[in-house]
């Protein structure tokens, strides 16, 4: 057993350096060729460049708006909905994970389309039909992320106990269940606006400076500026995963400790 054992382990060991070398070494690479000089040395000057940048600069600003309001939308639409689900017509869960499977069966690009011609007028003209289609596209990750979440708690027994003391269904929702899933929604609200501050094709049918859809054209004129940015954008994503999986451990440290 203990050759076993041994073989095992290094197996894990060797999985976990590839895939760090897989993710670490592009990263490294891109670092380098987006910071190092012609003379070898490290500058900053792309991120100076990135903040001279005014239409940049813009974009950026545009599509951390826009971020806000897909993720308010998205919470607003998915937490009542799946805590419904879950306590009132658990039966149709598998029926609602079918439907928010369809923004990945149907392209993007016959997506934005299909945007650019139901919305109305006044809409398009506004950056909040990206809100509404950055929603859509981010459900099959948004409602997973939160029903599992909610799979994880005795939400029933929850509800029925909050019911009994008189709390109605919003204060349920608000003070009792919210707190119990607040891992799912971090992680929602993660996968939402990865893909808000990543989606190209939505923002380039209808016809929005996103930060995407700039930096893709900044990119032709100054690499170096653009891979740095993309650089910076990884490690922020990095840093809240990072920031979620420390909630989740302080949560279920907390939990333990009241248990005990």
């Amino acid at each position: 057993m203990a050759p076993l054992k041994l073989f095992s382990s290094t197996i894990r060991t060797l999985t976990i350096i590839l895939g760090v070398l897989f993710f670490a070494v592009p990263v490294y690479a891109a670092s380098l060729f987006a910071f190092q000089s012609d003379e070898g040395a490290l500058t900053l000057d792309p991120l100076r460049n990135a903040a001279a940048n005014q239409e940049l600069m813009q974009s950026l600003y545009l599509t951390l708006q826009i971020s806000l309001g897909t993720v308010s939308l998205t919470l607003l639409l998915l937490i009542p909905t799946v805590a419904y689900l879950h306590l009132v017509i658990p039966g149709a869960r598998a029926w609602v994970e079918f439907l928010t499977l369809t923004p990945l069966v149907i392209p993007p690009i016959v997506q934005g389309v299909g945007f650019l011609y139901s919305m109305p007028t006044w809409l398009k003209a506004t950056p909040n039909a990206l809100v509404f289609a950055y929603t859509i596209l981010a459900l099959p990750f948004s409602y997973r992320a939160i029903d599992a979440a909610f799979s994880s708690i005795d939400a029933r027994t929850l509800f029925d106990a909050s019911r009994s003391l008189g709390a109605n269904f919003i204060t349920v929702i608000r003070k009792v269940l919210i707190p119990n899933v607040a891992t799912g929604v971090f992680g929602a609200v993660f996968l939402t606006i990865a893909l808000v501050l990543g989606e190209f094709a939505y923002a380039s049918l209808l016809l929005w400076d996103t930060f995407p859809t700039v930096l893709a054209v900044a990119g032709m004129s100054d690499a170096s500026t653009a891979v740095a940015l993309s650089v910076l954008s990884l490690l922020g994503v990095w840093l809240v995963l990072s920031g979620i999986s420390a909630l989740n451990r302080r949560g279920s440290s907390i939990t333990s400790a009241g248990v005990r």
